[in-house]
Order: structure tokens, then C-alpha cells, then sequence
């Protein structure tokens, strides 16, 4: 007999492994769901999945895609990159004054801590983030040393709360051929 408890249950008894969704041009596209300690299938050497669980429900579901690329844009940074938020239940969300359609919702976004980084680390970053196939970011005026970094299929690119964002982050984009606010134009 399989013990069901209600933790399995709140996770929809569903799969707690990789799973499967498929983008509009039909290619398979893998999410991690589940509790950190029921993921199977975690290829990632420089992070664990609790890092990227909602910090309401404590559920993981990201994008397989998205842990693959930060962990190599980690390999190749060469020092730690801290997941302040990685997935988020739709209550959490809310709680936090996320954004209604918030890709933290979709599975393929991250909220970095740039506490430790000096500028020349944080364009550095970006610069990375953007060569491994991140194509929207944000900053924050009330949050100063906080990222976020998603997939989403359109660039876009934002700095909340008043004024221009960051240089470094503007110097990172100008090297990739972004123009801000609007993403790629070469």
C-alpha cells in the first residue's frame, strides 16, 4: 500500500520527477516538479533544487532549460550565484506583490542577490546571463543588489521604482546588441 500524505496531495500526486510540456513549435520542454528531496534527474553540479522552491508552498517547478544555463553561466562566473526566488505558487505570489502574469509563475525565472558582487561582477553576470539565453531582466530602485532574469520568449528588459537602471547593466546589454527597455536588435 502507497502512503498518500497531504503534502503529495497539495502537490497534485502528480509526477515529483522531470516532467514535459511542449513549446508552440511543438519541442519538449522539461520541468523539475515536486519537493526538493523527491527530484529525480537533477543534473545540476553548483545548485539543488531546493534553491529554486517557492518560499510559500516549498514546491519546485522550473525549467530544466533554465537550470542547465545557470548552472554553466555559474560554472563559468566562477564564483556563487544566490537564488533569492526561483518558482512561486500563485499564493506566494500574491503575497509577495508579484507581477499577475510573473514568469517566477511560468517556471523560467530567477531572482538573483548581487550582495557580494562588485559592479565590474555584475556586468559580468548579465553579459553571461544574456550569452546563455536569459532575455528579460529587471532591477529594482528598493531592492539595489537583486536581479531578475527570465526566459520569456520576447526580451524585455525594466528598472522599477523611478530613474535609470543600473550601468552595469546597461554596459552588458550594449555588448550583446540590446538596446534597454527593448531587448536584441542585432
Amino acid at each position: 500500500m502507497t502512503l498518500i500524505t497531504r503534502r503529495h496531495l497539495l502537490a497534485g500526486a502528480a509526477s515529483f520527477a522531470a516532467t514535459s510540456a511542449h513549446a508552440s513549435n511543438g519541442a519538449s520542454i522539461g520541468f523539475y516538479t515536486g519537493y526538493p528531496d523527491q527530484i529525480t534527474g537533477w543534473t545540476a553540479r553548483h545548485f539543488k533544487p531546493e534553491e529554486f522552491a517557492s518560499n510559500g508552498n516549498g514546491l519546485v517547478k522550473i525549467s530544466a532549460r533554465l537550470v542547465a544555463e545557470l548552472d554553466q553561466v555559474r560554472a563559468e562566473l566562477g564564483q556563487p550565484i544566490v537564488i533569492t526566488s526561483g518558482y512561486r505558487d500563485p499564493a506566494w505570489n500574491k503575497a509577495v506583490g508579484g507581477a499577475t502574469h510573473s514568469r517566477h509563475l511560468i517556471s523560467d525565472a530567477v531572482d538573483i542577490s548581487l550582495q557580494s558582487y562588485s559592479v565590474a561582477e555584475c556586468t559580468r553576470l548579465a553579459s553571461l546571463l544574456m550569452a546563455h539565453g536569459f532575455t528579460s531582466f529587471g532591477t529594482y530602485r528598493h531592492i539595489p543588489h537583486m536581479l531578475h532574469a527570465d526566459m520569456r520568449p520576447k526580451a524585455a528588459s525594466w528598472h522599477s521604482g523611478g530613474g535609470t537602471g543600473p550601468m552595469w547593466l546597461s554596459r552588458a546589454m550594449r555588448k550583446h546588441g540590446w538596446t534597454p527597455g527593448i531587448g536584441p536588435t542585432r
